[in-house]
């Protein structure tokens, strides 16, 4: 089985708990219900692929995280036998450089003439749709010692589009928390420099912001005056003399009001094929000048507002550091406009509005995303979940009995992330219709209790539900109220010992309602209390880490209070257990009887 040199690589799609299980679960499946012993799927980073998944006794220990590189795999896949959507290459074939990257397994000494060799490589490739190789599905050591047959190889083709569903799902995924981390930061770096009075003072409001976001090592921003000149603020860790930038002055300017026309950004560097938009003499003049301040690449970004190019954003990172990627560039693009905003307002503060409206762009697109993408995964995983309700599972063994159930845990717990994207998209979409109605929060608790007694009593736990006799209402909408209670109630039983305590209340108090969840469970460190109503956030504590979630429970939560214009709070000590308290204003009967303004 094809491996490399050690190492591993953080901030990847695929490093997320959650993924790397849904595809672990797929080569287990692989290997145990194709016939296998090992099976291992690789992702692609660049110009390398990294083992993520991997199934085989002692695999993991093995290959777990090793790298090879791409030309390697795509010129021995050439050399291959197409076996429908799997790739054979026999022993023969196999070339030396590859083979001194091989984890090389022990086989059974099988003769004849359909023998498995132990250099034998059987894969698939997983292509997106543009063709590109983005990931590479592997099995090896067959159980009987042979190349598989027919039927082996029937099976071995479902297995192979089931690979690239969730292979492009994973890549997918790890795309869209990227950006919506750097579209997190971006809005705060906007919000960091609106409103101050001059260039220096914006630098300061955001630069450190800036730099963390793109992991650069320094920037440097010149913005252009109504007059024709310019000025420029430099920031890096260390630096104690600012550069001469006027060497090179002639050129970024050129560039700058070229790249805001066009609304381009570019990296260069010496290892970059071109460099756009410059002439060779002044691509080495750029370039020789960054080389002097120990500058490997830089990603230059224009700024503007409307039509008017007002300077321009330089990025840096050091001699090695790692190339910039799409997101990146596309981010740095929209950071380049707001940039710019900012700029103007250093100039001009009633500039201030047309920012705060660009920002709520940002958030829409961000929500938009978020909403596609959930409306989009429906159909793989529907595909995924067909799939195994193909299998006869009464006629397997108890160990693919346990895959399949296990496979199918998966999926379920992938239709719980699916649902809570909607979830948190609907709720955070301003733009999202609002028309309360009377609920009756004493019966949607109820219900709510209703639902979840099962899981409680899986667990042995105790539910203890104080509520009064006669309704309670409020104004809102009843399928948000019911999702609101639901998650609190869910997480009140996941994150309680088996045998606690869980205590729900619901009480009248004046103008306002107020419902409390109190349970005896693992409780919440102080640090991650900050940051629990934080979309995506998953508590540090590997207790809670071991028990399923998307980190969305608590945000749908918060988001959902504030659309009914309530408030929660969280207490919580570490070990003993957590209280939740929602607040809600009461039903207002005159205000929904009171006529509409003519």
């Amino acid at each position: 089985m094809q491996e490399a040199g050690a190492g591993r690589i953080t901030g990847q799609p695929w490093s997320d708990d959650e993924t790397r299980q849904h595809l672990q679960v797929l080569v287990e499946g692989v290997a145990v219900l194709a016939g296998f012993e090992q099976a291992a799927i690789s992702l692609r980073l660049e110009d390398e692929f990294e083992v993520v998944a991997c199934a085989g006794e002692g695999l993991a220990e093995t290959i777990m995280g090793r790298r090879l590189p791409s030309h390697l795999v795509e010129g021995e896949l050439a050399t291959a036998d197409e076996w429908g959507a799997w790739l054979f290459v026999p022993h023969e074939r196999v070339s030396e450089e590859l083979i001194e990257h091989s984890f090389i397994p022990e086989v059974s000494d099988v003769e004849g003439p359909d023998a498995w060799h132990p250099l034998d490589t059987l894969t698939s490739p997983v292509r997106d749709d543009d063709g590109v190789i983005r990931g590479l599905l592997s099995v090896d050591v067959p159980h009987d010692g042979r190349r598989p047959g027919p039927d082996q190889l029937a099976l071995l083709q479902k297995y192979a589009g089931l690979a690239r569903t969730l292979v492009l799902l994973a890549l997918e995924r790890g795309e869209l928390s990227e950006r919506v981390r750097i579209t997190a930061q971006a809005r705060e770096i906007v919000r960091q420099a609106l409103g101050e009075p001059s260039l220096r003072q914006v630098i300061e409001a955001c630069r450190s912001t800036v730099v963390e976001c793109f992991d650069a090592l320094g920037m440097w921003l010149t913005a252009f005056d109504e007059e024709g000149g310019s000025s420029t603020v430099w920031y890096a860790e260390g630096a104690e003399v600012d550069p001469l930038f006027s060497e090179i002055d002639d050129v970024v300017m050129r560039l700058a009001h070229r790249y805001w026309a066009d609304q381009y950004v570019a990296p260069f560097s010496w290892h970059g094929d071109d460099q756009p938009g410059l002439p060779p003499q002044d691509a080495e003049r750029l370039l020789t000048f960054l080389d002097g301040l120990g500058i490997g690449s830089v990603l230059f970004v224009p700024l503007g507002a409307g039509p008017e190019c007002m300077g321009f954003l330089c990025l840096t990172r050091a001699p090695g550091n790692r190339e910039w990627s799409d997101v990146e560039c596309d981010a740095a693009r929209d950071i380049g406009r707001d940039l710019g905003r900012a700029v103007a307002n250093a100039r001009q503060l009633e500039r201030e509005r047309a920012v705060a409206d660009r920002l709520r762009m940002m958030d829409g697109y961000r929500l938009e995303l978020v909403n596609t993408l959930g409306h989009e995964l429906r159909t793989p995983l529907f595909s995924m979940t067909a799939n195994l309700e193909m299998l006869d599972v009464d006629s397997l063994a108890d160990e693919d009995q346990r895959s399949v159930a296990a496979a199918n845990r998966a999926a379920a717990r992938m239709q719980a992330v699916i649902e809570d994207l909607l979830n948190v998209a609907q709720v955070a979409d301003p733009l999202h219709e609002f028309v309360p109605e009377r609920v009756d929060l004493r019966q949607t608790l109820l219900d709510v209790a209703e639902e979840c007694h099962h899981a409680a009593i899986a667990k042995g736990q105790t539910c203890d539900i104080k509520v009064p006799d006669e309704p309670v209402a409020v104004s809102g909408r009843p399928e948000e109220l019911h999702r609101m209670l639901a998650n609190l109630a869910s997480n009140a039983i996941k994150y309680s010992h088996e045998g606690g305590t869980i205590n729900a209340e619901l009480v009248h108090e004046g103008d306002g309602v107020r419902v409390t969840f109190e349970d005896s469970g693992i409780g919440i460190t102080e640090a991650d209390q900050r940051q629990l109503f934080r979309e995506f956030f998953r508590s540090t504590n590997p207790d809670a880490l071991a028990r399923p979630g998307t980190g969305l429970g608590l945000a749908i939560v918060d988001r959902i209070v504030r659309r009914h214009s309530g408030s929660v709070a969280l207490a919580s000590e570490f070990g003993k257990g957590t209280t939740v308290t929602v607040n809600l204003p009461s039903y207002d009967d005159d205000e929904f009887s009171r006529p509409a303004p003519s």
